[in-house]
C-alpha cells in the first residue's frame, strides 16, 4: 500500500534549461518499490490528519535497495513546475506518497526504451542495476535537448562499457558533433546521432527489432509520434508500454 512520508530536500542539481534533479532524505523508510514506479511529490504544507494537497507525479530515479533516499527529475513545463522552481531549496520540507505504476521492465525478455529528456527517470534504477551476465538484450534510446541535459549520462556510459547486451544509442538536438567527439574518445563509445529521435534511424541499427518489446517514457508528444510510428511497422499492443508520466 503507498504510504505518505516527510522528506528534507537533501541536494537540487541544476543541469541548465530549467531541468532539476532533486535528492530527498526521508523522515522513515520508504516502502518496497520497482524499478519504473512513481511518486506523488508536494511542496505544500501538509497535515497527516488532512487531506492530501496538490502535488505531481514524477518517476522514482533512484535505486530501490536505498529507501531512505529518494531522487526525482523534473523540467520546468508548467504551473505547478514552475512552483516548485521557485520553492524548493536545500532543506525544505516535503512530502512524498509512494509507490505507483507498472510500468516495470520485464528483465525476461529483450527490451528497447525509448526515453525523452526526463523520461530517463523511469529507467535509470533498472539502468543502474544491471549485472555484466544480463542475458537479454536491452537497448536505451536517449534524446535530449543538448548533450549536458541526458541526464545520468556517466553512469549509463559506463554500465555500457560493463554490461554486453546493454546497447546505447543517444540523440542531441544541438552540440551532437562535439559530444559524437567526445564518446568516439572512449574504448566502447554508444552510438551518437543529431536531431529527434527517429525510428527510421533506430529500426535497422536494433537487430531484430520487431520481435522486441519497447518501453517509451518521456513529453506526451515523443510518446504519441513513437508509438503511432511503433504501430505502423505492426507491433502488437502489447509490445508497446507507454509510461504516461505527463
Amino acid at each position: 500500500m503507498p504510504r505518505k512520508i516527510r522528506c528534507t530536500v537533501a541536494a537540487i542539481t541544476d543541469h541548465g534549461g530549467r531541468v532539476y534533479t532533486v535528492d530527498l532524505a526521508l523522515a522513515g523508510a520508504a516502502p518496497s518499490f520497482r524499478p519504473g514506479q512513481f511518486l506523488h511529490l508536494t511542496v505544500d504544507p501538509y497535515d497527516p490528519s488532512g487531506f492530501w494537497p496538490e502535488s505531481r507525479v514524477f518517476s522514482i530515479a533512484s535505486s530501490p535497495s536505498d529507501r531512505r533516499r529518494i531522487r526525482v527529475c523534473y523540467s520546468v513545463k508548467g504551473r505547478y513546475t514552475a512552483k516548485m522552481e521557485q520553492a524548493l531549496q536545500a532543506g525544505r520540507e516535503v512530502w512524498i506518497k509512494l509507490p505507483y505504476g507498472e510500468f516495470v521492465i520485464d528483465d525476461s525478455i529483450d527490451a528497447v526504451l525509448l526515453a525523452g529528456g526526463t523520461g530517463i527517470s523511469a529507467f535509470t534504477a533498472f539502468i543502474e542495476a544491471l549485472k555484466p551476465e544480463h542475458p537479454k538484450q536491452v537497448w536505451l534510446v536517449y534524446g535530449a535537448r543538448e548533450p549536458k541535459l541526458l541526464l545520468f549520462r556517466e553512469m549509463i556510459v559506463a554500465q555500457f562499457g560493463k554490461v554486453p547486451n546493454f546497447r546505447v544509442l543517444f540523440f542531441t538536438e544541438a552540440g551532437s558533433d562535439g559530444f559524437s567527439r567526445e564518446m568516439a574518445a572512449l574504448a566502447r563509445s554508444p552510438q551518437c546521432l543529431p536531431g529527434l529521435i527517429s525510428l527510421d534511424l533506430i529500426w535497422p541499427r536494433v537487430t531484430d527489432a520487431a520481435s522486441k518489446v519497447f518501453y517509451l517514457s518521456g513529453p506526451p508528444v515523443m510518446l504519441t509520434t513513437l508509438g503511432d510510428h511503433l504501430k505502423t511497422r505492426g507491433l502488437a499492443p502489447d509490445r508497446i508500454r507507454t509510461d504516461a508520466w505527463e
